[in-house]
């Protein structure tokens, strides 16, 4: 297996959003501080206003954030986070999947040496990915998907929101995306949810589903997306646009 994946121009990554990530690898050379020791004692970085959205499996959060993001004129970072790692460290974006939001531990019992010279230590992952979060909402504002961004970031420069829905809700959907079996759908959704809730308790020391982690938390069951963009939107503006 390659030591590195090489992508196509036709991946789904905007041209526009490659270039401000090749912006954010140049500022990367500028700013080796944030991979030593010593970042701790750094002075607390000045950011942009952002939007970190925290999301139970199964309820487009994807979607959601591309139409608030619409709405106010910004970025989204969601997957693509995961490409620009792959592309600027040379890492296989194959096994960036497996580290990404959840424990991996099993990953090396399963694969063994086999993927030695392509594995991912997590802890280098997170290491690394806070490092791009923090380039990334410094640069402009900026609306996040998962990944612990609001933990990573300046608390009160950031909107934290929750979207959550009913479980039979969040099956329907796996099962029409996925195109699988109820079943399935819902192991899916247990596997990741857990995964996701282990990977924030285990590198930010904070349980995913506490409300109180976030100024808005949405319930889908009577709330369309495009309604929960909408409240996200106002909430934003309402904290923000007056400054």
């Amino acid at each position: 297996m390659q030591t590195h994946t090489t992508f196509p121009r036709s991946r789904q990554l905007s041209e526009a959003a490659e270039r401000q990530m090749r912006t954010w690898a140049l500022r990367l050379e500028s700013l080796q501080q944030l991979e030593e020791p010593t970042v701790a004692a750094s002075p607390q970085p000045v950011v942009h206003p952002y939007i970190a959205i925290s999301r139970e499996t199964g309820v487009d959060a994807g979607e959601i954030a591309q139409s608030v993001a619409a709405k106010l004129g910004v970025k989204v970072l969601d997957r693509e986070l995961l490409d620009y790692m792959a592309e600027h460290y040379h890492w296989s974006r194959f096994v960036l999947e497996y580290v990404d939001e959840r424990t991996a531990s099993w990953f090396r019992e399963i694969f063994g040496k086999w993927l030695d010279q392509t594995l991912v230590s997590q802890a280098e992952y997170v290491h690394r990915l806070g490092g791009i979060v923090l380039m990334a909402a410094q640069h402009e504002n900026t609306v996040f998907v998962g990944r612990g961004a609001q933990f990573i970031l300046p608390r009160d420069a950031g909107l934290a929101i929750r979207i959550i829905a009913p479980k039979k809700q969040r099956i329907e959907r796996i099962v029409e995306r996925r195109q699988c079996n109820q079943r399935e759908a819902e192991k899916f959704i247990d596997e990741t949810d857990k995964g996701r809730a282990d990977f924030v308790w285990r590198y930010f020391h904070h349980h995913v589903a506490d409300p109180l982690l976030y100024d808005l938390v949405i319930n889908l069951e009577h709330t369309s997306r495009e309604a929960a963009a909408d409240l996200i939107v106002n909430s934003y503006r309402h904290r923000f646009e007056p400054r």
